[in-house]
């Protein structure tokens, strides 16, 4: 009894020894240890990951109470090809865990192609250039974008493959036939084999309408009279198109503001729409135009953007000195 006793109060946490990693493929690895229980029952389990911070874990196993080291083993698999793993083995008992060191293996195969999905270009009523890059990352990479009305899309592009090279190549693919007026979702999508091994994100553009509705326009020019040289005023605007058209598709183009002197036309200035569908610009006169006190006419016109037509606001007038 004296004997049981003084082995229970030596007992501690776990003593552990990362292994080497066996029987690597392209998908899986079998991780490898040791664990000493130091005589209180154990648990273990291995740690792993694309990182230090590893993320996932095989399954707790029991490695029972014993006071000397057994190999331990965890099988994992849906790995990526061609790709740089840490794991470290972790065992748990009542006096507390212990962590081994961290090491790493290197999947078999080819990594899977690098892909991105660019912006939309080109866009029209009814055509566009889809855009994106691909990385074969050393194996010959066959690429086509889906496209469709949501993100289960339902239409592809024709297949073209790439070589096989370790750097990112832009590719495109035009469309046409589509519904003007509509979103669309697009995707670009790598294959190896028949295979898909890389997905890009999903994006979205907004073909032009068949009729482009008119926005409302408003702006001001400041001040009304600008009493000392240099002469000095500042239209601000913004345009405001309907609900429906997203501000990255309506807030762009600019607006033309001109200064005329009854027909005469003494300066001119545009003032690109921000991303805000505000814009505003200022206009200078070293001199006063013409009689002095004669008022000048402002004049602004949006030149409206493939979703919006051009609108012109209400003439101003402002005076010099």
């Amino acid at each position: 009894m004296a004997a049981l006793t003084a082995a229970a109060l030596a007992a501690s946490s776990p003593a552990v020894a990362t292994g080497s990693a066996t029987h690597i493929s392209n998908s899986g690895a079998v991780l490898n240890g040791t664990v000493n229980p130091n005589g209180a029952s154990t648990s273990d389990q291995f740690e792993y990951g694309l990182t230090t911070g590893y993320g996932l874990a095989t399954p707790l196993r029991s490695v029972g109470s014993g006071t000397t080291s057994v190999s331990v083993s965890g099988t994992i698999g849906s790995l990526i090809p061609g790709t740089v793993y840490h794991y470290r083995v972790l065992a748990l008992n009542r006096f507390g865990g212990t962590t081994g060191a961290d090491r790493t293996f290197k999947t078999t195969g080819h990594p899977p192609a690098g892909v991105v999905t660019g912006p939309a270009a080109l866009i029209g009523k009814s055509t566009v250039t889809l855009t994106g890059t691909v990385n074969p990352e050393g194996q010959a990479t066959t690429w086509v974008f889906e496209y469709g009305l949501n993100g289960a899309y339902g239409v592809q592009t024709f297949a073209q493959t790439l070589p096989a090279v370790n750097t990112p190549i832009t590719v495109s693919a035009q469309l046409a036939g589509l519904e003007p007026g509509t979103f669309f979702h697009y995707s670009l999508v790598a294959f190896h084999g028949g295979t898909v091994v890389s997905r890009g994100a999903d994006v979205t553009f907004l073909t032009e309408p068949f009729t482009r509705p008119t926005p409302r326009l408003r702006a001001k020019t400041t001040p009304h009279r600008s009493r000392t040289k240099p002469y000095l005023f500042t239209t601000s605007l913004s345009v405001l198109g309907p609900g429906a058209i997203p501000a990255s598709y309506a807030c762009t183009g600019s607006a033309a503001i001109r200064y005329f002197n009854g027909q005469h036309l003494v300066a001119y200035t545009l003032a690109p729409v921000q991303p805000d569908c505000t814009a505003s610009a200022q206009v200078g006169f070293a001199h006063k135009i013409g009689g002095g006190s004669t008022p000048l006419r402002v004049t602004i016109r949006f030149s409206g953007n493939g979703y919006l037509s051009p609108i012109k606001a209400h003439p101003e007038s402002v005076v010099l000195g």
